[in-house]
Order: structure tokens, then C-alpha cells, then sequence
């Protein structure tokens, strides 16, 4: 008989976050909070500041599932095998993904545009790679909950480890990251890597605090990850979208959805437990994004190359649950940590990386 590995809880083990928003609820008129611990604002400056900013109330867009893992000691399909049995995910391969959209248009040659992007020397995982993290080992017949969500773009360190972005709600430090197939006693037995910085619960974070990005590192290169469709490439964009532009984003829930950009620097609070409300800042956008959806690149094509401008955040309370092919969807709002805020992050977590810049 096979012996299964002791209980292991990592040291900063996770709880999973209260996704009810102080300002906006379903079905109700926003109301002030009793026990606020955002930092109270006088009425003269308080008004002046928030009247500067687009104040969105989101609904983190992480998917809570409850799971259970089989007795079989069967490991699911290794990348050989599993390669072997479907269409190798491949740009121009494979269909779209998800419940609304196709993926984007990559046209094999594109004339210069003349635009700078920045690329990772090494990604071992394409934008759009599925994910579900635990605060512990799962173990054989237990009930257990586990955050879905999606992984914007992978990127190597100067030591040589690898890393992964997504959001940082979707995982403490110290989180056990999975493929979102796992479901024997093997695949738990072993995790494909772990949260080593979350922008709202690690304890330090510095000026990158107020920053919804998480960094994981991985740590099993070989198993195979499922993707969103067929991958975009890992090369992000620098530069200012000018409003009414359209952009798009890929994530686990919805696929390929598309919208219009509205604005930079927006304010949204959060609540991570019941008692704390964060505030936090990233760009605003008309697309459409469901639980499972964070972390998942926010794109812009150029010349119809899809260059990465931000990770998936939230959308507004209330409407989280609501399909993107549901009337009026179209208005949804989503946030994103924009390009400057994921750099800073990973400046700070993992500094040395380098970029191998290219002109578009």
C-alpha cells in the first residue's frame, strides 16, 4: 500500500477572504459601515479626494469550490500523455475556451508598429494557465475549499526559479498552488508551486501594498497545466490606452472577453476578512469577468499581436454572478493592476529579472 505523505500547513497559512463589499450589495442600498478600518478621511479633504476618483466597490473575481479528493492512486495524465491525447495547445490550434468569445486573431507576420513591449527571457507557463490554490495538503476523503483563478504570465528570476503573476487575492503566503484537473491522492501529494508574495496579505509588502497582484513560485516544472483556449504570448506593453480603446482579457470562468477601456488610477475597496476593508487602485474597463477570472492578463492587440497590460482584479458588487451574455452586460465594470503596478510588484519580489525588449 502506498503511504501517503503526513498533513503539512504551510506557516502562513491562508483563510479564505469574505467577499462581501461595504458599499455595494446585491438587492440593497449602500450603506455606511458601523466598523470601517480604512483610514477615516475628514469631510473637507475626504470630499475632495474621493471626488477625484471613479470609487468602485468590486467583488473579487477568485471562484471558492468545494472539492474532495478520490482514494485512486492513479496520477492524472502526465504533459507526454495528455499531449498525446488532445491537440497540442498551440497558437492556431485549438478553439476558444470558456462561455463567451473566441480567442483573439494571431496573425503569423505583422509589419513593425514601431511599439516598444518587454518579454521575460524564460516563461515556463502561458498567460491564461488555470489554477486552484489550498491552505494545506489535501487528504483522501476530506472536504476541502480551494481558490480558482487564472494565471496572467510566468517569468524566470537571475537564480534560474520560476515564477508565475496572478492576483493577489487569490492566495496567502505560504499557499499551495495545483492544476485545476487535480483530483487523486497523488496529484495532491505534491504541489506544482506556492504563493510567495500576495499585495494584501503578505505582511511585507512596502509601497506595493495597495497592489492586487500575488507572485507564486513554481516549483514542479514538468506537470502539465491546463490553459484558456490557445495561449497569447507573454510580451507586455508599456504604454497609456487612450479611453474608448477596446481591450481584452483571458480568464478560466469566460474565456476571451472584450471591451472598452475607461480609465486610470481608480479607487476600489475591498473587504478581505469581516472585519478589515482595503483600499486599493488599479484601471477601470466595460469587460465583462466572473469568479474564477483573477489574475488572468488584461490585453491590447497591436497590429493584432495581443500585448499584456495588466492582471484581473474585480468586478463590481452585485453583478459578479451575472453571465456576460446577460442583457446589459456590456456596462459591467472590471478592475485590473495595470502594467507599472505588476512591474513594481515583481521589482520588489524578485528583483534581477530580465526583460528582453522587442519593437512591435
Amino acid at each position: 500500500m502506498t503511504q501517503m505523505p503526513e498533513s503539512r500547513t504551510p506557516k502562513h497559512a491562508a483563510q479564505p477572504a469574505d467577499v462581501s463589499y461595504p458599499y455595494y450589495e446585491a438587492g440593497r442600498t449602500p450603506q455606511p459601515q458601523a466598523h470601517q478600518h480604512v483610514q477615516q478621511r475628514d469631510s473637507s479633504a475626504g470630499l475632495g479626494l474621493w471626488a477625484a476618483l471613479v470609487v468602485i466597490a468590486t467583488f473579487m473575481v477568485a471562484s471558492v469550490a468545494w472539492l474532495g479528493v478520490t482514494t485512486a492512486q492513479d496520477p492524472t495524465p502526465t504533459a507526454e500523455e495528455r499531449q498525446g491525447r488532445e491537440h497540442v495547445q498551440r497558437p492556431g490550434e485549438q478553439q476558444g475556451d470558456g462561455e463567451n468569445g473566441e480567442n483573439p486573431e494571431q496573425p503569423a507576420e505583422q509589419p513593425p508598429m514601431g511599439v516598444q513591449v518587454s518579454s521575460p527571457a524564460f516563461a515556463l507557463w502561458a498567460p491564461g494557465t488555470k489554477i486552484q490554490a489550498t491552505d494545506h495538503y489535501p487528504q483522501p476523503g476530506e472536504q476541502f475549499t480551494a481558490q480558482s483563478c487564472t494565471v496572467a504570465f510566468s517569468f524566470s528570476g537571475p537564480d534560474g526559479r520560476n515564477y508565475a503573476v496572478t492576483a493577489g487575492h487569490c492566495g496567502n503566503e505560504g499557499d499551495l498552488v495545483w492544476p485545476t484537473y487535480a483530483q487523486t491522492a497523488q496529484d495532491y501529494s505534491v504541489e506544482v508551486g506556492h504563493y510567495i508574495y500576495s499585495g494584501l496579505f503578505s505582511e511585507d509588502v512596502g509601497e506595493t501594498g495597495d497592489i492586487d497582484v500575488g507572485i507564486i513560485e513554481i516549483t514542479d516544472p514538468d506537470r502539465y497545466m491546463d490553459l484558456v483556449g490557445k495561449p497569447i504570448e507573454t510580451a507586455l506593453y508599456p504604454g497609456d490606452i487612450p479611453a474608448g480603446e477596446e481591450i481584452c482579457k483571458t480568464g478560466a470562468t469566460t474565456g476571451f472577453t472584450c471591451g472598452q477601456f475607461e480609465a486610470s488610477g481608480r479607487s476600489q475597496i475591498i473587504r478581505t476578512d469581516a472585519e478589515t476593508e482595503r483600499e486599493t487602485y488599479g484601471d477601470i474597463a466595460h469587460v465583462c469577468a466572473l469568479p474564477g477570472d483573477s489574475g488572468g492578463p488584461v490585453f491590447y492587440l497591436i497590429g493584432g499581436r495581443a500585448s499584456i497590460i495588466g492582471v484581473v482584479s474585480g468586478t463590481e458588487a452585485g453583478r459578479a454572478g451575472e453571465p456576460c451574455d446577460a442583457e446589459g452586460a456590456d456596462t459591467k465594470m472590471m478592475s485590473y493592476s495595470n502594467y507599472n503596478q505588476v512591474k513594481e510588484v515583481i521589482d520588489r519580489v524578485v528583483p534581477g529579472v530580465d526583460w528582453v525588449e522587442q519593437t512591435w
